[in-house]
């Protein structure tokens, strides 16, 4: 598929292209998107009712 090694923004452009989408994980401070995904502007989810 790659005629070079990719670097982490072209993977993640390829994984987003092909439809996935990161999974925000639950902290102390909300949910929080991890890793190099965290560079993406996801929409705004509503906040979980307490």
């Amino acid at each position: 598929m790659w005629d070079h090694r990719p670097t982490a923004d072209e993977l993640l452009d390829a994984r987003t292209g092909a439809g996935w989408t990161p999974t925000a994980t639950s902290t102390r401070d909300g949910e929080v998107v991890m890793g190099h995904a965290c560079k993406l502007v996801l929409p705004a989810r509503p906040a979980p009712e307490r």
